[in-house]
């Protein structure tokens, strides 16, 4: 007997949208912007309502739904899919954003879990108001139910790509700039926000290099201050592919290193407050925080009003110092 049009069920592609109350709307859209990477499709601050891209637009989208100040009572799951190279680096890339990665049963981990009857390698997070996050990429490989879940390097037999101390490259050398600085520009501009103020002090002081093979991968610049005997970086910045690879502990090496043989004694550094990732980079590397320099980030200097790191208004800046004593 034939199935009418009616009985027949209808056929789902795929999700195409899920929703999460949130207690505070403004932190929450910060955090799937900034820390998860989605876009803004739509804010309704009179609904206490807004909407995220997930992937590309019209593809699929989040909802957050602000509570106000009522407990929220209901912890959800919301799994993304990536790609396995990116589900691989998601631990450190979480780290860098103050964030803690985790197991698929809920412990802090440095690599991915992975689901063997899927089977699909996943890492985990809590976002502000404790839903739980997965970043997910499935395995072209045969499902294992009798392996349970188990971590990435138990899987593979061998170790995860990352440790909590990511490998040093040893192969990059650093090396005083001496030419146009024109071709160094797109590296100062991932340091510096405003155009107006890298146009005032891009020439200034001495610059150091760091080169793999023939290509400049990172760079410091060193500058004088008002106090003889201090020096000041400037600006420094490392390409992306080659972050978290040491390569900026390299040129901070360096840069103490000259700023020792000029006879300086201390060297310092300044950085956005709302920049949790170079505060912690300095001073893991001994720096000590000095002072607090409010409304550095001015609109009059160049700065886009309100504009954002990790999910925080660029406003202040933080001033550190390193004593280069013996």
């Amino acid at each position: 007997m034939a199935t009418s049009a009616r009985a027949r069920r209808v056929a789902v592609r795929g999700l195409f949208e899920t929703h999460l109350t949130v207690s505070d709307l403004g932190r929450a859209v910060a955090f799937y912007r900034d820390v998860v990477g989605l876009a803004v499709a739509l804010e309704l601050p009179e609904r206490g309502a807004a909407f995220l891209w997930i992937g590309k637009p019209g593809q699929a989208m989040l909802g957050l739904w602000s509570l106000g100040s009522a407990p929220l009572g209901l912890s959800l799951h919301v799994a993304f899919t990536a790609s396995l190279n990116d589900v691989m680096d998601a631990c450190e890339r979480l780290r860098s954003r103050g964030v803690t990665p985790l197991s698929f049963f809920g412990t802090e981990t440095t690599e991915p879990s992975v689901i063997a009857w899927m089977p699909a390698a996943a890492v985990y997070f809590r976002d502000p108001d404790g839903h739980q996050l997965e970043y997910l990429a499935m395995l072209d490989e045969e499902p294992r139910p009798d392996r349970g879940i188990v971590p990435w390097s138990h899987w593979t037999g061998q170790p995860a790509r990352h440790s909590v101390e990511p490998p040093r490259v040893a192969a990059v050398a650093v090396k005083e700039h001496r030419g146009a600085r024109t071709g160094l520009r797109s590296l100062f501009e991932l340091a510096e926000d405003s155009s107006q103020e890298l146009d005032a002090y891009l020439d200034a002081g001495r610059i150091l290099v760091a080169v793999d093979g023939n290509q400049v991968v990172g760079h410091v610049q060193i500058t004088e201050t008002e106090r003889p005997a201090e020096a000041e970086i400037k600006n420094m910045a490392v390409d992306p592919p080659h972050q978290r690879r040491g390569v900026g502990r390299a040129l901070i090496a360096a840069a103490i290193a000259l700023a020792r043989d000029e006879a300086r004694s201390t060297l310092v550094v300044a950085t956005a407050a709302a920049d949790v990732g170079n505060l912690r980079f300095y001073q893991r590397l001994g720096f000590r925080m000095r002072s607090i320099e409010r409304d550095a980030y001015a609109e009059a200097l160049g700065y886009e009003p309100q504009l954002r790191v990790d999910g925080v208004e660029l406003r202040d800046r933080v001033w550190l110092d390193l004593s280069l004593g013996a």
